[in-house]
């Protein structure tokens, strides 16, 4: 089994807290084969059905920018610190993240060829007649991005871009998870859907029922699902009686006849 780093030094290299070190040690140890390592396999299973990643080519991306020693294993040390951006990083982290993952052969420039693969992968799929659309939108997101006009993506261009506009940061599609998505991830305790109360007795009583078809030819009878928001007119509450209570009849009590 390989050295890890200590909590102490967790804390001081990467954005986690205690609490959230302890939670990713877990995620690691279950994700972690016996050499105590993730294999590519798992980090992409990982990426694809909790995260979201699945577009092959930015998954094999990302599995990179987390294999620093690229021996093809995620180690525990590489998990938490690239956890640490994937999950909590900071704007220029994230950033930095995002041009390592689209810089495809890592000569840390985006060439217009490699955002043609990496559109043509996520919009076409690879469908030929559309790539002149894909080279056009390439053109387009050159002209945003390239602000030295060399032709290509530098850093220095990719900073300066998402300076001016943030959206452009997962531009060529998505390598990164939601927030939401991290917060249930780092902290799934505080993320458990909270169980159901018992209702109340006016609530346990109360019954929705469509109402009466209108017989229409053609029409479509109503959908015995009744929306909560559905106009009153289309449906009609009847509200039963808490077990015990008094029957109040709804009608007028006759009037008494005065004697002869």
């Amino acid at each position: 089994m390989s050295t890890r780093m200590s909590v102490d030094d967790l804390l001081k290299t990467t954005n986690f807290n205690r609490g959230e070190i302890e939670t990713l040690t877990r995620h690691f140890t279950e994700l972690a084969s016996l050499m105590d390592k993730i294999d590519r396999s798992r980090f992409r299973d990982l990426l694809a059905d909790t995260f979201g990643v699945d577009d092959s080519l930015l998954m094999d991306r990302v599995f990179r920018c987390f294999d620093t020693d690229a021996d093809n294993y995620i180690s525990y040390d590489e998990f938490m610190k690239g956890m640490s951006v994937f999950l909590k990083g900071r704007r220029e982290e994230r950033m930095k993240f995002c041009f390592r993952v689209y810089d495809l052969n890592g000569d840390r420039y985006i060439s217009k060829e490699e955002m043609f693969q990496m559109l043509k992968n996520c919009l076409v799929k690879g469908a030929e007649e559309d790539e002149d659309g894909v080279k056009d939108l390439v053109d387009l997101v050159l002209k945003k991005l390239d602000e030295d006009r060399d032709g290509r993506v530098s850093e220095a261009d990719w900073n300066g871009a998402l300076d001016k506009e943030s959206l452009l940061m997962e531009a060529f599609g998505q390598c990164m998870p939601t927030s939401k998505v991290c917060q249930v991830f780092i902290n799934p305790e505080e993320n458990e859907a909270p169980k159901s109360r018992t209702p109340g007795i006016h609530s346990a009583h109360r019954l929705e029922l469509p109402a009466k078809p209108i017989s229409h030819t053609g029409i479509h009878p109503p959908s015995k699902h009744v929306h909560p928001h559905a106009p009153q007119g289309n449906r009609r509450v009847v509200v039963a009686p808490a077990a015990g209570a008094p029957i109040v009849s709804s009608k007028a009590p006759p009037k008494k006849t005065a004697a002869a």
